[in-house]
């Protein structure tokens, strides 16, 4: 047992190297493999993928799953920060802005969706899953949902010498709330010798309570803070994706025995693929054949819109329908994801309301002035359902967005030289900005 550890130690520390230069993003793998040498871990995870397994294999549930279910699953969360400086205690915004974003992907309401290639715009899928700030702590007393926690600056949480150290409070990092009625997930700093070789990494359905939930390094928790390609909040939707038993598009099989197309991510609708995008969004790279009878006589190309690839941020822009049905599969079997699914403990609406004051100073539009076109970003948070009205110096309404993202462009082309008015509003928040279109 002990040569076999020493082997897995120096496999860990291979993966942390080759993370280091080849930029990955995820080491749930790896951890997974680690923690797949405990027995227990390793009955309980089999035992769990089994009883997914066998409600899916059942059609019906597998076309239902896939359909819209018309019952949106509110998911509470805690964010446990857990910070060594001023940096890594990120701001309320920063955090209240990635939850929207998981709202966004998850609720296939993201607007890069709409550059999806042909082959795959049909398959993309609105989970029916969205995410909230817990409004109630594990005694019953108001919360942010937002819990802090200092660490002495020597303290590591990386999950290759240090796994899942800050998990607890004993070891510097910070208790998880029950997982059966929130989703954990911790934010802090996975660096080796100042290196963040890894931006997150999730647990599996069938984990055991205290581990369970999700570790997002600090600078990439949230939108805009970290370098392209990964500065668009990205990363925690794809590690939620792992939360809900989602596998890597390419299955993990890099270097496969047979043109590496040997494994799955049990998902039909996923093509097969060879490796991990290189955090690119290469769209010419079709790297398997060998593809699940679901696409009959087509050889798709590489997904690399899957919120489950190695892609950069501004391309990922879908689950699909099948891993939608995969997601419900361990939601209607796997008991902590069951009881998630009705947990009493509520949504908070504390310190987000208290943003509204300043919705206008969130608010960029540019270049001003501008000769035909207008980018509206919308920084620190994003209220729901934000319309957006363009209004000529006479007071006549001339554009309309119905549905504003936090990135935006808007066409003034048609629009002659002058003076505009830009609305941005919805019930609860109104923003005002002047335009200026000059030829």
């Amino acid at each position: 047992m002990k040569k076999q550890l020493l082997v897995l130690g120096f496999n860990i520390l291979a993966f942390a190297i080759g993370t280091a230069q080849n930029s990955d993003k995820c080491a749930t793998m790896p951890v997974h493999q680690q923690r797949l040498q405990n027995t227990a871990y390793q009955t309980n995870f089999t035992n769990t993928e089994i009883a997914a397994k066998n409600w899916l294999s059942n059609s019906t549930n597998q076309l239902n799953a896939s359909k819209p279910q018309n019952t949106i699953i509110t998911i509470p969360v805690v964010v446990h920060v857990v910070y060594k400086n001023a940096a890594q205690n990120i701001p309320d915004t920063q955090i209240v802005r990635q939850i929207q974003i998981l709202n966004t992907c998850f609720r296939l309401q993201n607007s890069n969706f709409s550059s999806t290639r042909a082959i795959f715009d049909t398959l993309g899928a609105d989970t029916e899953i969205q995410f909230c700030l817990a409004a109630t702590d594990p005694q019953g007393n108001p919360t942010t949902g937002i819990v802090r926690k200092s660490a002495p600056s020597s303290a590591g949480f990386d999950p290759i010498l240090n796994m899942d150290k800050v998990k607890s409070s004993a070891t510097n990092g910070d208790d998880p709330w029950p997982n059966d009625k929130y989703l954990n997930i911790w934010v802090c700093d996975m660096s080796i010798f100042g290196q963040a070789f890894v931006l997150g990494y999730a647990t599996f359905p069938g984990e055991v309570p205290a581990l369970d939930g999700v570790v997002i390094q600090s600078e990439y928790f949230g939108y805009g803070t970290a370098a392209a390609p990964n500065n668009l909040a990205r990363t925690t939707v794809h590690e939620v994706g792992h939360f809900f038993g989602m596998r890597h598009i390419w299955a993990d099989d890099d270097g496969g025995t047979t043109g590496q197309c040997d494994s799955t991510d049990f998902v039909d609708d996923t093509p097969n693929q060879a490796a991990k995008s290189a955090s690119d969004c290469n769209l010419t790279i079709n790297s398997c054949s060998n593809e699940a009878p679901y696409w009959g006589t087509i050889d798709p190309p590489d997904m690399v819109e899957n919120y489950m690839d190695y892609s950069a941020d501004g391309c990922m822009a879908l689950f699909t329908k099948g891993q939608k049905a995969r997601m419900y599969s361990y939601l209607n079997t796997a008991p902590a994801r069951i009881a998630i699914k009705t947990s009493p403990v509520g949504c908070s609406t504390v310190g987000i309301k208290d943003l509204y004051s300043n919705f206008n100073d969130y608010i960029y539009a540019y270049p001003n002035p501008t000769s035909d076109i207008l980018h509206i970003n919308i920084t620190q948070f994003t209220p729901a359902n934000l319309k957006c009205e363009l209004y000529n110096i006479n007071g006549q309404l001339v554009k309309t967005v119905t549905q504003l993202d936090y990135q935006n462009t808007l066409q003034l082309s048609d629009l002659s030289n002058g003076i505009y008015v830009l609305k941005i509003y919805n019930s609860e928040v109104n923003a005002i900005k002047k335009i200026t279109i000059q030829k």
